[in-house]
């Protein structure tokens, strides 16, 4: 710490220097000047943590020299250390902010005492002032995390009326005509599970990726604020007249969807709620925005859903995808319930027909992505499931149905076929792991006195029917294909040349090598001696 010390008698100056123990108070430069004047160009020139001062001096007098200091540091600790005890100069000291004032003569160790009461209050002042810069600091950088969570809020109807203010518009630096009209659009990013994306770490760092891509696109277009993720959607708010905020969202739509691509080589969607002219409006917008992405996600990638737009397809009257009666709808399926399965479609079939006049094209729009998703997820699962032919087909019947009643039915019967081909695959898939554990069960006892019995009983079917299914799908009986296997690994030993014909024959089931080798000439041609030595690798 720096002290400056302004009087005009050389004898206290001195006295003072000497006298007190400036170390101790953490003081380590101790500064002097004859008069105000001198004082005040030496504040100006360094800078000073305390100031002691005697009231008359030639040239400026320690009032004015205080008055100066004051009009540039309302804060530096000042020490009035003088032998006239008037009342007017102790007013105006006080009208000052004079931390002391000391009448001469006074003790050095009073002084001293003085000096450590002010320089402790001066470390006080400095550790709050300090405090508080962290604090204002700190409250500066959460300024954006506090912008957005005011406009999360506004998005999840969390915020009314009363809420808004203009001190906390001004504090959260929000341009005041957000409140005045606008939208929500929501951009979707998609994980395709490649290598590229396969692991947690990678697929934050694409997200983190997709974030700055919408960013830099928003911070170009304007009028517009990005939130954080949602799952795997943005939320973007944007706002100003109707017509021209919803080109602009179509705009950063397109280049998201496009720079996405290009950049990350992911896929995307958007979707886009309508424009309201009023804040507390918003959350429906987010809620369509939302609809609008689940909707689009069945037609494909790189599109972009307009709210609006579907609304004047649907002729005035518009239907929110059923994005979570189609999740269960889609559960049940897989599940081959057939009674859950025809429930959820009823729930659909009555949310669709609710009297509200939605046209035919818009509803057939619907049943169209429902089908199309069912059928790709199905596919998606298992390639085998469905032909695309199929599929064609469905569409076909959807597209042309002439009335909503019958658009319901054909819907319901897609349903029905569907199912039933599930059922067959899941039948088909059941035989042919039970073919697969007889194949395993050779291949592992074959050395044995394997029991085809034993491996019905373990499958928990009958013999007969066991038996009928492995003939139909390898076109073999068991024993036929035992014998098969068995002659095959004893060949694949021969071509060795390591071992007797007798000792081949207890390796691959047979205890009597006369009946192996009639058994092998009848599969091979010829008895196992011909065979080894026409074929030995040796």
């Amino acid at each position: 710490m720096k002290v400056l010390i302004v009087d005009d008698d050389a004898y206290a100056v001195n006295g003072l220097k000497r006298m007190i123990a400036w170390d101790k108070l953490g003081i380590n430069e101790v500064m002097t000047a004859k008069d105000g004047e001198e004082g005040w160009q030496l504040f100006q020139k360094h800078p000073l943590d305390l100031l002691i001062t005697d009231v008359y001096m030639p040239r400026m007098n320690g009032l004015e020299l205080i008055k100066r200091i004051r009009s540039v540091n309302a804060d530096i600790p000042i020490i009035i250390l003088s032998g006239y005890d008037e009342f007017n100069y102790a007013k105006e000291a006080i009208q000052l902010d004079v931390a002391q004032y000391i009448l001469k003569p006074a003790v050095f160790t009073e002084i001293e005492h003085v000096l450590k009461e002010v320089v402790s209050e001066k470390f006080v002042a400095d550790k709050k002032e300090q405090y508080l810069c962290g604090l204002r600091s700190h409250l500066e950088q959460s300024v954006p995390i506090l912008r957005e969570q005011f406009l999360f809020d506004m998005l999840s109807a969390a915020l009314m009326e009363r809420d808004i203010t203009g001190h906390r518009t001004q504090f959260l630096d929000l341009d005041e005509q957000v409140f005045d009209g606008g939208l929500v659009m929501s951009l979707m990013i998609y994980r395709d599970w490649n290598h590229k994306t396969e692991s947690e770490r990678d697929w934050q760092l694409y997200k983190f990726g997709a974030y700055n891509i919408a960013q830099e696109i928003v911070q170009a277009k304007g009028s517009c604020y990005l939130l954080r993720y949602m799952e795997d959607r943005l939320p973007l708010l944007l706002y100003g007249p109707k017509e021209e905020t919803l080109q602009r969202a179509k705009s950063i739509a397109a280049e998201f969807i496009e720079s996405v691509g290009a950049y990350l080589e992911l896929n995307a969607n958007a979707g886009i709620g309508r424009w309201y002219g009023r804040f507390t409006a918003y959350p429906i917008s987010h809620k369509e925005s939302r609809d609008m992405l689940a909707m689009v996600e069945y037609e494909g990638y790189q599109q972009i859903f307009d709210a609006e737009e579907k609304r004047e397809q649907s002729g005035g009257t518009w239907h929110a995808y059923p994005f979570e009666y189609v999740r269960q709808l889609t559960e049940a399926l897989f599940h081959m319930d057939h009674e859950k399965v025809m429930q959820h479609w009823a729930e659909i079939e009555s949310m669709l027909l609710d009297g509200t006049g939605g046209s035919l094209k818009y509803l057939k729009t619907l049943c169209i992505s429902m089908v199309n998703n069912l059928v790709l997820y199905g596919m998606k699962e298992d390639p085998s499931t469905l032909e695309l032919g199929q599929l064609a087909q469905f569409l076909q019947d959807i597209q042309s149905a002439p009335s909503q009643q019958l658009l319901m039915e054909r819907v319901r019967t897609i349903l029905s076929q569907l199912l039933e081909t599930l059922e067959r695959k899941y039948r088909s898939g059941k035989q042919n792991a039970y073919v697969q554990h007889v194949k395993r069960a050779v291949a592992k006892q074959y050395k044995e006195n394997i029991s085809f019995a034993r491996i019905a009983d373990e499958l928990h079917v009958t013999r007969n029917y066991l038996s009928s299914l492995f003939k139909s799908e390898t076109g073999e009986s068991f024993t036929n294909y035992l014998t098969l296997y068995r002659i095959e690994r004893a060949k694949e030993l021969m071509k060795l040349g390591r071992y007797m014909i007798y000792e081949i024959s207890e390796m691959v089931g047979y205890s009597d090598p006369a009946y192996f080798s009639r058994v092998f000439k009848n599969v091979a041609g010829m008895n196992p001696t011909e065979y080894a030595l026409e074929h030995w690798n040796g």
